[in-house]
């Protein structure tokens, strides 16, 4: 009998393997470095507001290593950026998919001259543009591009994807990339969350789990809880041969005796999906903890992210019944090698480990419905579909302590309060002179402390604006222009030696939203990196000798204008 069951079990691996080889071609894709591929960052990994969508190839530290383009295909988009994947490039290849790059040094030259003409044309270092199919032909393992640290990178390393034709997010491990892994998930912690009439008077019950080499149980192997039903979390990460970074998990299993109630896969994800990340994780502790990634063996009510089979119940166990249940969760990741966590729940009334608080509130929003709170200084609109569960709501103000704010400080429950999407804030203003009406802007205060304005347009005495977190909220005006700080250049200088000028450009509030350079009154492309605040301009070889002007525009998003002008010589 044992041995039909492997046969049978052989065979249906065999169908999957047969399924995904047929959704996703096995070796098509060739390693788009010339060196031994590691990762600092893999497919699903969480981050800051979104899943990671690709795999960072580390590039040893150091940035113009050659790209290779991944399979035969044509160049259909160019996208160059001072944030997000800085320079970045596109491939659509004769199967459908399209392999991308990102925080790329410079392209190949007959890209980079296909570049520098749509720069030039829209008079925009910023450019993102489609090609037509024939445009740049290129075949497997042809020099693209060179890795580098542009955009909103950590550090010089090679992002790569691959999308299908819908744009949606593909893990590339799914096209038969093969990387070095020996190594089994870490499982630090486990936390329980009650599920009953507990839920929004409890932060949960953390403990720290013990085991070795892939098993692991927590406490005495029982855990008595004083909730009938509970959902859990494993504080848990995959690490990777030939590397130090703590990476993402690929998969995780959990069972309630020999019945499966809950898995979680990252395969395949849209870019509108990947904000479910803080959903997955527990966020606030993502955020007040380092990054500490707290993944629920659970699904929020609002949480539509379609990483999660076989689902009982939403994850949630019933210990109504008053019997021991055996759990058991797996985490794994894509070589396979396992990790396994054992213990037993019970629920007990008696126990102590859950800890109520005293629930105090202003406004319960219903996640599944449009709602809105409102004051004389303040109004929220919360469309249908922004949270991700019920929210209650907390909420105070005060008055300001800064003769630059003009409005009260508002208080919008909790940083860390998940909110998936959009919605707007309306703050009143004290004391604005109708001047600098179009100089206002809501300003939200992270959780660091920094400002960070949301924008917003004057209506009626109010300033209204979109926002996707809640915090701290108040009004204040940008009338200062931006600064413009000359790094290598200065009057007169000779250039012949730099061949680069350097400036830096910043902004105290609203953000830059533009700037234009040019050589004698010319427009010349610069390019922009935004982590250093910096602008540089590549002198063209062909410039006549003698002396030149070189001027800079810096604009902020409330059109506050700087301008430095200064003249050099070649």
């Amino acid at each position: 009998m044992k041995s039909i069951g492997l046969f049978v079990f052989m065979c249906l691996s065999l169908l999957t393997q047969v399924k995904e080889e047929r959704l996703y071609p096995q070796n098509y894709f060739k390693s788009p470095l010339d060196i031994p591929l590691t990762l600092a960052g893999n497919f699903g990994e969480p981050r800051k507001g979104h899943f990671h969508t690709g795999l960072d190839f580390r590039t040893n530290e150091v940035e113009g290593l050659k790209v290779y383009a991944a399979a035969d295909g044509y160049i259909s988009r160019i996208n160059v950026s001072s944030v997000g994947y800085g320079n970045a490039l596109y491939i659509t290849h004769p199967n459908g998919f399209v392999s991308v790059y990102g925080h790329l040094k410079e392209y190949a030259p007959q890209i980079m001259a296909r570049l520098r003409k749509e720069q030039y044309s829209k008079e925009s270092f910023a450019v993102d543009f489609s090609l037509p199919p024939g445009e740049i032909i290129v075949k497997q393992g042809e020099q693209i591009a060179l890795s580098g640290n542009t955009g909103g990178s950590g550090g010089p390393h090679l992002h790569f994807e691959i999308r299908d034709a819908a744009e949606n997010a593909i893990n590339p491990l799914l096209f038969g990339i093969n990387l070095k892994d020996n190594l089994k998930p870490a499982v630090n912690f486990i936390k329980f969350y009650p599920m009953d009439s507990l839920k929004y008077k409890c932060d949960g019950y953390r403990e720290k789990v013990t085991g070795k080499d892939g098993e692991y149980t927590c406490g005495s192997g029982t855990v008595a809880l004083n909730c009938q039903s509970v959902g859990i979390s494993l504080n848990t990460y995959d690490m990777i041969d030939e590397s130090e970074n703590h990476i993402g998990i690929y998969k995780m299993k959990m069972y309630d005796g020999v019945k499966a109630v809950y898995e979680y896969r990252v395969d395949k994800m849209s870019f509108k999906e990947n904000r479910f990340v803080i959903s997955q994780i527990d966020y606030p502790v993502f955020l007040n903890e380092s990054h500490k990634s707290f993944h629920k063996c659970f699904v929020e009510p609002g949480n539509h992210c379609p990483v999660y089979e076989n689902v009982a119940n939403r994850g949630i166990l019933n210990l109504a019944d008053g019997k021991v249940h055996d759990i058991k969760i797996e985490v794994s990741d894509y070589a396979g090698n396992t990790s396994n966590i054992h213990f037993s729940l019970k629920y007990d009334s008696a126990s102590k480990l859950l800890k109520a608080k005293e629930l105090n509130y202003v406004k319960r929003f219903d996640y599944a419905k449009e709602d809105e709170f409102s004051n004389p200084e303040l109004k929220l609109e919360i469309p249908a579909g922004s949270l991700l569960d019920t929210v209650y709501f907390n909420y105070s103000s005060s008055l300001a302590s800064s003769s630059s704010i003009f409005s009260k400080v508002h208080q919008l429950d909790k940083p860390a309060t998940q909110v998936f999407d959009w919605f707007y804030v309306t703050i009143k203003t004290e004391k604005l002179n109708f001047r600098f009406r179009e100089k206002a802007v809501v300003v939200y205060k992270d959780e660091t402390g920094e400002e960070v304005s949301r924008g917003g347009k004057y209506e009626n005495g109010s300033i209204k604006a979109k926002a996707r977190e809640f915090g701290t909220y108040y009004v204040k005006i940008d009338t200062t222009i931006p600064t413009i700080t000359p790094l290598n250049i200065s009057k007169g200088k000779d250039m012949k030696k730099d061949k680069k000028i350097r400036v830096k450009i910043s902004d105290d509030l609203s953000g830059i939203s533009n700037f234009s350079t040019y050589i004698d009154d010319k427009w010349v492309v610069t390019d922009y990196d935004a982590k250093s605040y910096t602008l540089t301009h590549s002198i063209d070889p062909h410039l006549a000798a003698g002396t030149h002007t070189f001027k800079v525009v810096v604009t902020d998003e409330r059109k506050n204008t700087a301008e430095y002008s200064v003249t050099f010589k070649m």
